[in-house]
């Protein structure tokens, strides 16, 4: 695993309410190379949200591995957990997630401001992500201003200059093709299964 830009192992996650066992992912595995785009697929409640979060060290799986840039994550702390969300991992969000009042070069700022980065770096960065997803043009631009398919190219620019591996989530069709074929993942294969509640006595 220490090779993947990203990486799970034998992933359990189980959710419990009251009475009620949700076993939503069982045994998942997946690695991700660097530079690799891998679509994740499947039905509704198959666990695709719930993977992408303990993937993004969101949540902690019950059980399994889970590893950032080779870095293990299961078992650190809250505050170093954090750290690997704000250096290793960028999240795209269906609805943008944009700042209303920011323009497109600020929005990409600011995120770049959260891991660290600064002043006329943060520009230079900022500028040239927005350049490698066609927005050359609309740096200057309110998100009122953008067409739907220009804000979610924002988003995209938004955790791309910084991390090594990133969790992607978006209903939409891309407005531009990817530099290759994604690799598809289905989560099938986490079919979540639920237990019965315990019987009284």
């Amino acid at each position: 695993m220490t090779d993947k830009a990203l990486a799970v192992d034998a992933i359990v996650k189980i959710f419990e309410e009251g009475t009620q066992r949700t076993e939503v992912l069982r045994g998942v595995s997946l690695d991700v190379a660097p530079g690799e785009v891998v679509a994740l697929e499947g039905p509704s409640g198959s666990g695709k949200t719930t993977l992408l979060s303990i993937m993004g060290c969101i949540l902690t799986p019950t059980s399994g591995r889970v590893q950032v840039a080779g870095r293990e994550v299961r078992a650190t702390r809250e505050d170093e957990l954090r750290e690997v969300r704000r250096q290793s991992i960028g999240f795209v969000f269906q609805q943008y997630n944009l700042f209303p009042a920011l323009t497109a070069l600020e929005n990409v700022e600011y995120a770049l401001n959260v891991k660290g980065v600064g002043g006329t770096a943060a520009r230079a960065k900022a500028e040239a992500a927005l350049t490698r997803v066609g927005l050359a043009e609309r740096l200057h631009f309110l998100p009122r201003d953008l067409s739907g398919g220009q804000k979610q190219r924002v988003a995209i620019a938004a955790p791309s200059p910084a991390p090594r591996a990133s969790c992607w989530r978006t209903s939409q069709r891309p407005t531009s093709t990817p530099p290759s074929a994604p690799r598809r993942w289905s989560s099938s294969a986490s079919w979540p299964r639920r237990s019965p509640p315990a019987s009284s006595s």
